[in-house]
Formats: C-alpha cells, structure tokens, sequence
C-alpha cells in the first residue's frame, strides 16, 4: 500500500489518479479520510467513505434541528420576502 494510504492521509492527485482502485478500496475498508492535493494550487478535496459520508449527513440533521436554527431560518425568509418586495 502507498505510504500517502497508510500514514500521511495526504495525497497528490496524480498519485490518487494512478491507484485510485487500491486508495478506493483502502478508504472503504478503513473509513479513514484522503485529502487530494494538486501542484500549484491551495484547493483540496476529501475522499471519504459512503459511511462516513452519512454518518456526517446525519449528524448535521440532527444539530440543524434546534428552535435557534428554526428561529433563524424564519428570520432569513422573513427578510427575503421584504428584499422581493421592494
């Protein structure tokens, strides 16, 4: 397995493009995340795993359903529909 794989949980994208089935089956197996560098450029990217992927969906339904998120919401609607009036 590459090193990137097992230690770093960093990787370049030509080094993700060239083993992309081992690095698929690696984060599948482990749930562990790859962030996907690319040379000259500061913007990354995540690969993780459908579970993982979920699991965070479902975490975040689940922090979003607070009366200040409601009361916050309603706030932004309100406020939407005075700006569409005009």
């Amino acid at each position: 397995m590459l090193d990137c794989f097992e230690h770093r949980r960093t990787c370049d994208v030509t080094t993700v493009a060239a083993n992309f089935a081992r690095l698929h089956e690696h984060v599948t197996r482990t749930n562990v995340r790859i962030e996907i560098t690319r040379p000259g450029s500061d913007q990354r990217c995540v690969l993780v795993s459908k579970e993982d992927l979920e699991s965070l969906e479902r975490a975040l339904a689940i922090l979003s359903d607070t009366d200040d998120v409601r009361d916050i919401c309603g706030k932004i609607a309100y406020l939407a529909a005075a700006t569409d009036a005009r």
